[in-house]
């Protein structure tokens, strides 16, 4: 994987293909017709959602951290929402009567709200004075200048 990662343009995605989940339980279509690419996309969301998160675990010193993983959370709690409708019954794309799906879409949210916490854990960690220090050494080096 490209170890560079834009993070906002990253979740920006995550939120449009979550959204686009949101707009097609509204419609009344043949969940046979579209139940495999949801679920897939399900899938998808699920699994960038834990690498976007690991990802910013490693990157402890990232400026903007703090903020990324806020939006992380914040995109993560409407991806649950989703979750919770489908798995409702909520809107017209029903699922009923087909067979493991409720367990899939319990499952996923799950996974979803344990990495809400972890999010908000790192996020509430990083807003600590104790996370940011400057050592002696930095400090004379950074006072060398003036």
């Amino acid at each position: 994987m490209n170890k560079k990662i834009n993070f906002e343009d990253d979740i920006f995605m995550l939120l449009t293909r979550i959204r686009m989940i949101q707009d097609s339980i509204t419609l009344d279509v043949a969940p046979e017709l579209f139940l495999k690419q949801t679920l897939d996309d399900i899938g998808f969301i699920d699994q960038t959602f834990r690498i976007l998160l690991d990802e910013l675990k490693e990157k402890q010193y990232l400026i903007e951290r703090e903020d990324l993983l806020d939006q992380l959370c914040n995109s993560e709690e409407q991806f649950s929402r989703v979750l919770k409708e489908l798995f409702n019954h909520e809107g017209n794309f029903s699922i009923r009567g087909i067979s493991g799906i409720r367990e899939k879409l319990a499952a996923f949210r799950s996974y979803s709200v344990e990495r809400q916490k972890t999010a908000r854990k790192l996020s509430l960690a990083d807003e600590s004075p104790d996370s940011v220090y400057v050592s002696s050494d930095e400090l004379t080096q950074l006072l060398k200048a003036f």
